[in-house]
């Protein structure tokens, strides 16, 4: 069975996704701040519910809006913890919103709309997962 483009570029962003899915990790112990630990255990939350959602349920349009939805609220949750928290959440939502880009573009018909940069997206993700807290990030 072939995979759609629209679909595909979901399914590798969902795994840009997953990357931050647990950068929030022990925070206790490093933040000190309240609103650190609570911006950082909302984003992963978000996280986990963006990579729960499969990236295709109701298609590339639909998983466009999930993309775009998300990276509001991390921004948000960036900006309430401020710091390199703040950065490093507007930094992924910013890949979270060309992804969401992308996405409408393909679901326009629009085959040339390039593809998000995931290694940028993965990078960010780490940086997130660093200015939460969590020493033990690594990929794969």
């Amino acid at each position: 069975m072939r995979m759609s483009a629209a679909k595909l570029v979901g399914v590798l962003a969902i795994g840009g996704v997953l990357l931050g899915s647990t950068a929030c990790g022990p925070v206790d112990s490093i933040t000190g701040g309240g609103k650190k630990k609570t911006a950082c255990k909302n984003i992963e939350t978000e996280l986990k519910n963006v990579a729960s959602s499969g990236g295709s349920a109701g298609g590339s349009e639909a998983t466009a809006q999930t993309f775009s939805d998300a990276a509001a609220k991390i921004r948000t949750e960036g900006q309430n913890a401020g710091g390199d928290v703040e950065t490093a959440a507007t930094a992924f939502a910013g890949d979270l919103d060309d992804t969401a880009a992308t996405l409408r573009k393909l679901s326009s018909g629009n085959l040339s709309g390039g593809t998000p940069n995931f290694t940028q997206m993965q990078q960010h993700g780490e940086d997130l997962g660093k200015a939460c807290g969590y020493t033990g990030f690594h990929i794969g």
